[in-house]
């Protein structure tokens, strides 16, 4: 089987996997940070690639950086930008290009799992909370969305903002009864209520309670909380949503 190699270079972290061309399956996965230098094993897995498909969120440096590493393999590469349409998702963003391409990326998978209305959580440095309407079998369109700070960014903003407040990772408690403990459960609420408030606007404008997949290094700890406390009654947890969704615009590319 022809093989593909994906990155998803965002703003913490560049996530990477080896797929199957044919199907979609992931071989090999990992991530780097920006800068570092390849192991053997990683180049050893990448030169199995037949092309590379890359969405890079980080800026022009990272960029630069990926093109270094990629440059030695002589593959293919298409780095990805959003478009008007894919895969059967409209982009109607007021200008789409300027969509975040791992935005776009992310919903084109969500939309080809459940193939109707859904929200589309990315719980990473950025929340990002998008809404998707079907229009018509195999069709959908991307409504709009919301861009909120993430968990650290959250956390970090109070730090930075209040005097006397010592940086500190903080649990989730109920009725939080220490600073760093109040931080953190007072950020993870203020991002479950995003999820919900969106989730309740796509509900209503649809007429039933929509589905809601989750992605981003802190989803495994903010889907139990939805799940808990918020109003989506399906919920799917997919880590690798942005590379899952970069097969399918690969595919539809081809």
């Amino acid at each position: 089987m022809s093989r593909l190699l994906v990155i998803d270079a965002g703003n913490t972290r560049t996530k990477w996997a080896v797929m199957t061309l044919e199907d979609g399956v992931i071989s090999t996965q990992g991530w780097l940070q920006q800068g570092e230098v390849l192991s053997d094993t990683v180049l050893s897995a990448w030169q199995e690639c037949a092309r590379i498909g890359v969405v890079n969120v980080a800026g022009p440096d990272s960029q630069a950086w990926l093109q270094a590493c990629l440059a030695p393999l002589k593959l293919p590469i298409r780095w990805h930008t959003s478009t008007a349409q894919a895969c059967g998702l409209v982009n109607d963003y007021s200008i789409p290009a300027q969509l975040g391409v791992d935005r776009w990326a992310a919903m084109v998978a969500a939309w080809q799992y459940y193939q109707r209305s859904c929200v589309v959580v990315n719980a990473g440095t950025a929340l990002t909370v998008d809404l998707i309407e079907k229009t018509a079998p195999g069709q959908g369109r991307f409504m709009g969305g919301i861009i909120a700070p993430g968990l650290r960014l959250m956390q970090n903003s109070i730090v930075a903002a209040a005097a006397g407040i010592a940086p500190g990772q903080g649990n989730w408690q109920d009725f939080p009864r220490n600073t760093a403990d109040a931080v953190y459960s007072g950020s993870l609420q203020a991002m479950c209520g995003a999820v919900d408030n969106m989730v309740q606007k796509l509900s209503e404008y649809c007429g039933y309670v929509v589905p809601c997949m989750v992605s981003g290094g802190d989803a495994s700890v903010l889907l139990p909380l939805l799940e808990k406390h918020a109003l989506a009654r399906e919920y799917h947890l997919e880590e690798q949503l942005v590379l899952q969704g970069l097969w399918y615009l690969e595919r539809d590319a081809s």
